[in-house]
Formats: C-alpha cells, sequence, structure tokens
C-alpha cells in the first residue's frame, strides 16, 4: 500500500497520469464526435438534431457495466485496463475515417463498452495500490483529474477547429477540419496503456475450472450481494436521483436560459463552467479535510440536499450572477457526494466484490442519465401545451425538488448510523428538545 502522490513513480502517480492523460483525450473526442455529427447532418439539414447521435451513443451501453464488474472481480485488472486502453486507441483512430452518422454511432458506441469495462476495474484496483486511509484523497484526486481537463480539452478542441491545426493536410479523410483530435486522443490512450504496464496489481485466483466458466453465476452473486445491502441500495438510489436531475438539466438547461429567460447564448457555457469549478472546489475540499468517510448515507444526503436546494435557487433568482453563484453551490454538492459515494464503496465492499458493485453503480447511474434525456424533452413539451410554455421550469424545478427530497430522505435513514460511528447513543429529536425546553420542577 502506498500513499497517494501525484509526481512520483509510485503506483498510484501512474495511475492517476494514466487516467487523466485518457480523460482530456475523452472529452476533446466528445466534442469532435458532436462537431463532426453536426457536420455530416448539414447535408440533410438536421445538423442539431444528430449532434446528439454520439452522446446517446454512448449512454445507450449502460446496462453492460453490470456485466463488465464480473470481468473486474474474475481476471487481472492490469490486464483488462490494458486491453481496454489499446483497443480503444484503435477504434477512437478509425474515427478520422469515418465519413457517416450510422458509423460515426457504431464506433463511438463501441468505445463507450471498452470504457464501460475498464471503469469498473480501475474502481476496484485503486484500493489495492492505496491505503483505506487515503482513499478520499486518491478519489478526489482521481476525479479533479478526470474533470480538470475538461476546460483543457474544450480549449484544446477550439484551437485544433479554428486554426485547422494539421488537420488540412494529414487528416482531411470526410472533409471536416478536427480530426486531429481523434489521433491526438488515440495517442493518449497509447500513453495511458504505457503507464499502467508498471503498475503492479494482483491476479485474481480462480480455485477451479467451474469457478472460471460460471460467469452468469458470478453476475447473479453480485447483483444478490447489491441489492441485498440496505445501505449501499440508499447510496446508490440517491446518486441515481442526483444523476436524473443532472440529465434534465443537461437537456432542458439551454432552451431553459435562452428561451425561457432570454440570456445570451453563451450563458448556458457560464452556468456549465460554474458547475463543474464547484465540482472542482468539493474535491480540492474533501482532499484537504476529509481523511475517512463515516456516516457515508447522511454526507451523501447532506450533499445532495445542498445541491438540490441550490439547484432549486438557482432557478428562482431574477439576476445571473445569483444563478451562477447558486449552480456553483450546487457544483460542491454534487462533487462531494460523488467523491463520498466512491470512497464509500470502495472502503465497505469486500476485493472480490468490488468490479461487479462498481459495475452495477455505473449501470444504474448510466441507466437515470438515459432516463432523463429520454424523458425530460419529453415532458417539458407535453407540460408546454398545458401551461403555455412553462414545461421546462416546472420539469427543472422537479428534478431540483427531487433531489433535495432524496438528500432529506438518506440523512433521515443515514441519522442513525452517524451517531453510531461518532458514539453518539440515545440521541433523540425529544432529548434535544428537553435541552431547550426548561422542565418544570414537580410540586412538593
Amino acid at each position: 500500500m502506498n500513499q497517494v502522490k501525484i509526481f512520483s513513480r509510485g503506483p498510484f502517480s501512474l495511475l492517476w497520469w494514466s487516467g487523466t492523460l485518457s480523460s482530456f483525450g475523452d472529452w476533446a473526442t466528445l466534442f469532435a464526435s458532436v462537431a463532426l455529427a453536426s457536420y455530416l447532418g448539414k447535408s440533410s439539414g438536421n445538423s442539431e438534431l444528430t449532434a446528439i447521435i454520439p452522446v446517446i451513443a454512448r449512454v445507450i451501453p449502460a446496462f453492460l457495466s453490470s456485466f463488465a464488474g464480473v470481468f473486474a472481480d474474475r481476471f487481472n485488472k492490469k490486464a483488462i485496463l490494458l486491453i481496454c486502453d489499446l483497443s480503444r486507441m484503435l477504434i477512437v483512430f478509425s474515427l478520422i475515417y469515418i465519413n457517416s452518422l450510422s458509423m460515426l454511432f457504431l464506433v463511438n458506441f463501441l468505445s463507450e463498452i471498452f470504457s464501460l469495462v475498464r471503469q469498473p476495474a480501475r474502481e476496484a484496483a485503486l484500493p489495492e495500490i492505496v491505503s483505506s486511509q487515503y482513499l478520499v484523497k486518491a478519489n478526489s484526486l482521481s476525479a479533479l483529474g478526470t474533470y480538470a481537463t475538461l476546460p483543457l480539452a474544450s480549449l484544446f478542441f477550439g484551437l485544433v477547429v479554428d486554426f485547422n491545426v494539421l488537420s488540412t493536410f494529414l487528416f482531411n479523410n470526410n472533409g471536416w477540419s478536427g480530426s486531429i483530435v481523434f489521433f491526438v486522443d488515440a495517442v493518449t490512450f497509447a500513453l495511458s496503456a504505457y503507464l499502467v504496464s508498471f503498475i503492479p496489481l494482483s491476479k485474481v485466483k480462480i480455485s477451479n475450472k467451474e469457478d472460471r466458466d460460471n460467469l452468469l453465476g458470478d453476475y447473479k452473486e453480485g447483483f444478490k450481494y447489491f441489492i441485498n445491502n440496505k445501505k449501499l441500495k440508499i447510496i446508490v438510489f440517491s446518486i441515481c436521483a442526483s444523476l436524473f436531475g443532472a440529465g434534465s438539466l443537461f437537456v432542458l438547461g439551454h432552451p431553459y436560459l435562452t428561451q425561457f429567460i432570454g440570456y445570451t447564448e453563451s450563458a448556458f457555457g457560464f452556468v456549465i463552467t460554474s458547475f463543474g469549478v464547484g465540482v472542482l472546489f468539493s474535491m480540492l475540499i474533501l482532499n484537504a479535510f476529509l481523511q475517512e468517510v463515516k456516516g457515508a448515507s447522511f454526507l451523501i444526503g447532506l450533499s445532495l440536499l445542498i445541491a438540490g436546494l441550490s439547484l432549486y435557487t438557482a432557478l428562482n433568482s431574477s439576476e445571473f450572477i445569483f444563478f451562477l453563484l447558486s449552480i456553483f453551490v450546487a457544483g460542491l454538492g454534487t462533487g462531494s457526494g460523488y467523491i463520498i459515494t466512491l470512497s464509500y464503496l470502495q472502503f465497505s465492499t469486500p476485493e472480490a466484490m468490488r468490479g461487479r458493485v462498481f459495475g452495477n453503480f455505473y449501470s444504474l447511474g448510466r441507466l437515470a442519465l438515459l432516463l432523463a434525456f429520454f424523458s425530460s424533452g419529453i415532458l417539458a413539451t407535453f407540460i408546454n401545451n398545458l401551461t403555455g410554455g412553462k414545461g421546462t421550469m416546472y420539469v427543472l424545478e422537479f428534478s431540483a425538488i427531487l433531489i433535495l427530497l432524496t438528500g432529506i430522505l438518506a440523512m433521515i435513514i443515514g441519522r442513525r448510523e452517524l451517531f453510531n460511528e461518532f458514539n453518539i447513543h440515545n440521541f433523540e429529536i425529544k432529548s434535544l428538545g428537553s435541552l431547550l425546553i426548561p422542565v418544570e420542577e414537580e410540586p412538593e
């Protein structure tokens, strides 16, 4: 086990740089895929509609994450990471030559499958190379590497497309100037695989042939463990509810700001940036002050309470600066809930079950996002017809209230656990009242 250091030759540093490099490439490729889909859709006059094709392709494989966790528990995690990185390197490189929307969908779909297989393996591997007391810090830094690359990737993509960097004479197979982004992403996956090759990870020992062949049995075992763990269900349900709300904001945020409120096109970019900065700040705060997770359900509930309340406040703000500040606080709550969840799952789950637990977690989370993507727009349109154009606002307010109520519920359920972990016994609301209200003396 090792302490958490980014600038070292230790296992965590190698894993961190591997994930950060590939995250940079992933963000840039997502932007580029959306732009390429829009470019390819111009001929049919549906560029706005076709632009979402890569996003849908990346969300649809959500259910595969549950099965992917089985591989993380049964096979060498290092081998899984290497195979996934090298496979995605080849898949992303092929995007240079894509000239149809159907192929663009297929390539993004395949890339996401390997990403789903890699993610549970990575999360399950982290406790092998980091001591339990450093898990919160490790997850904070890992998430920081993932999301801090978002603005850098956005800037890189913008420069490449705007200035046609190298694309004009090297990668112009589909007539689009941004294909160099896919080449850079392929290089990041190659570098990621190179770094992973030096990480020492233990091999999973499977006792006999029957065990090796019983993949379906492993999946059922992991699913049974998942649904029978009350605390785990509470935490995962809470996070899924928050992801549903976040998905609704992603889909409806732009039309709400530009059409309903009347802000400029750039307003949505400022909102996303403000949310992202809040998420990053939450990771820095947790990295500095939280060493171990106690009362996970309560703390996650508190995080969601802050996120939901802040989002609702933003939707009812008359000034844009207050809207941005509220969204920033919502990012703080969202980021905190995410990091605490990851740390709790890694710390509390048996090593032999970690891959499957994370697989189920990511699968349900992506399904919540998928449901939000497909339902929020339809629901907003339906309510618009009934209310004269207020459907978007009502759906967003409902999402905020859902996150808020989920947070309150998680806090109520998790309060006893929190009291027990901090050795606060026999504490009830009525006992608190007795401290505030004087007790009348009995008559002599």
